[in-house]
């Protein structure tokens, strides 16, 4: 137990030496923070969110953390800003006073980012993206120690076009995102559905026009086989019987062929109730 707790100590301070001696590896630990959140929430990388899209802006090259698409071309822009060194700072002191101006510098350097990437305008880059950038914070202790000192940090960061967030806020609005685009596709699906709907039903009174059609010459061929019939009965028919008296006849016996007395069977299931129009194809 000893050792597992040396070397939990080892590794902890390791990362606290990372994370306040070196940005890269600070930006870094708060990008992957960010891209996990995204992912717990339903997001799939590289469909509903881009990882360090860059484009160029009026002042340079603009390269936010995280670009989350939204239905009708929408976006929603997150920079991951992580400053701990001051925070890190304050919980090592044992000095009220000295702590509390630790935490002051804490407060200080979040308004300060958060005043950077209001004038990054970044909605004005991204074309159809919200009017506000969100700044990802990873870690709720992070931002509630600066809401100590200022209780309205959130409505100054705000004035910037700028909404802070930390991993519970924010995967309440990715899940909120997924939600909306889980909506999304049942409309189009629905969309579809209902186009193959009409496709359907069109084809269907094609088709029921080709069998009343069908019937209707069945129905003709059958009286004019009939006709047929009873002019040969009366016409060949007896002028033929009157040669077997005579000795003429063959040894064939003439058949009497049949009369067909059915019609087609009509469509009666597609008649339309009283007061409706024919089904008709378009």
């Amino acid at each position: 137990m000893r050792t597992g707790q040396g070397q939990v100590r080892d590794e902890a301070r390791r990362l606290v030496t990372a994370l306040t001696s070196s940005p890269k590896q600070r930006g870094r630990w708060g990008e992957k923070s960010l891209e996990n959140v995204l992912t717990q929430a339903g997001l799939v990388k590289g469909i509903d969110f881009h990882m360090e899209v860059s484009v160029e802006g009026e002042e340079g090259r603009l390269r936010p953390d995280a670009v989350v698409r939204l239905p009708e071309g929408r976006k929603l822009i997150i920079d991951a800003k992580c400053s701990l060194n001051a925070y890190l700072d304050a919980c090592d002191e044992v000095d009220d006073d000295k702590r509390t101006a630790c935490f002051r510098m804490h407060l200080a350097s979040v308004l300060r980012h958060a005043q950077q990437l209001g004038s990054k305008s970044y909605w004005s880059q991204f074309g159809e993206a919200a009017d506000y950038v969100i700044m990802y914070i990873p870690g709720e202790h992070f931002l509630s120690a600066a809401l100590e000192q200022d209780s309205e940090l959130w409505e100054k960061a705000f004035k910037d076009r700028v909404l802070l967030a930390t991993p519970t806020n924010l995967v309440a609005i990715a899940r909120t995102v997924a939600s909306v685009w889980k909506q999304e596709k049942l409309a189009e699906a629905a969309e579809e559905i209902a186009s193959l709907g009409k496709e359907l039903h069109s084809r269907l009174a094609t088709m029921a026009e080709h069998v009343a059609r069908m019937g209707k010459n069945l129905a003709t061929a059958n009286a004019a086989y009939n006709q047929m019939v009873g002019s040969f009965e009366s016409q060949v028919f007896t002028q033929a019987r009157r040669f077997e008296p005579l000795g003429a006849g063959s040894a064939k016996e003439i058949a009497t062929p049949p009369m067909i007395e059915a019609a087609p069977r009509p469509l009666t299931k597609l008649a339309p109730p009283s007061g409706e129009e024919p089904i008709a194809a378009e």
